[in-house]
């Protein structure tokens, strides 16, 4: 997640690098001005909080709070009650009765909470994070679940678990993949679920056209996909993707000005994502 932390920080540097009634103006001005704002729970006291989640309410735009532990169980359920988007994981929280509160009280306030698990599934109960069975539980109880392949290898039967979960519970399965796409996608369509997946899928696959089949074949059941793109791939291979249904993210916009591609990553802007498909940054591969 070291990627995350510094777009995390740098959206925040503003807060940080100002004396604390300075930080608490900025945070207001931005809220007023109808920007979404996405902030970590301990660079502002909980009243500062509560009064620009409040604006934002008014104002129409998202407040995101980043969850680093810091408030009590009751304080997030106060933000989320006035509309804040709770943004957890398993490092800042792993008490079930206290996320369940969290999440009924974004549900009362028209706004959504996110988990995203780091560790292993396989994991003792007294370890202080959750179990699998835990995270099942968060699925049905409406959170929407956020994993990735990067360091813990993930279990496809497992994955589609979880997307079961997540369906029953009205929320979504986000998984970001990373290396060949090898896992059954089946049911993670047929229960709705999100995969970002990098532009590896088909560079280093051996047959990119199976690969297609594969990813158009599970579009068509259901599921809800984000191709990542760095270094670009073939044109048509891309457009065949996105015709599909898929979204495509251009993490590069160093394209030459009469490039297919620039032209391919203007029309892909055109798509937006819905906020709850991702965590936190639409272009961020966890």
């Amino acid at each position: 997640m070291e990627k995350d932390k510094s777009v995390m920080e740098k959206e925040n540097k503003k807060y940080m690098n100002t004396e604390p009634e300075d930080q608490a103006s900025e945070l207001l001005y931005s809220t007023r001005q109808g920007e979404d704002i996405t902030v970590r729970d301990d660079l502002h006291d909980f009243s500062i909080l509560l009064d620009a989640v409040k604006v934002a309410r008014r104002k129409g735009s998202r407040f995101r709070l980043i969850d680093t532990g810091k408030l009590d169980s009751s304080q997030l359920e106060w933000l989320a009650k006035a509309g804040a988007d709770v943004y957890t994981s398993s490092e800042a929280r792993s008490d079930f009765i206290e996320l369940e509160l969290v999440n009924k009280a974004c549900k009362t306030g028209g706004a959504t909470c996110a988990y995203f698990h780091h560790g292993p599934f396989d994991i003792e109960e007294e370890s202080g994070s959750f179990s699998y069975s835990g995270l099942q539980d968060l699925g049905r109880s409406g959170i929407y679940l956020h994993l990735t392949n990067r360091q813990e290898e993930r279990d496809g039967i497992r994955l589609d678990e979880l997307a079961f979960a997540c369906r029953r519970g009205g929320s979504w399965l986000v998984y970001y993949h990373h290396g060949l796409l090898e896992l059954s996608l089946d049911e993670l369509a047929r229960y709705g679920a999100w995969i970002h997946a990098t532009e590896q899928i088909f560079r280093d696959a051996e047959d990119q056209a199976l690969v297609l089949d594969k990813v158009k074949f599970a579009l068509s059941a259901g599921l809800r996909f984000v191709l990542h793109v760095e270094k670009g791939l073939d044109v048509s291979l891309l457009h065949d993707v996105m015709s599909s249904g898929a979204f495509i993210l251009f993490t590069s916009s160093l394209f030459e000005s009469q490039s297919p591609l620039r032209m391919l990553a203007k029309k892909a802007r055109q798509r937006k994502l819905d906020f709850r498909a991702y965590y936190l940054y639409p272009n961020i591969m966890p």
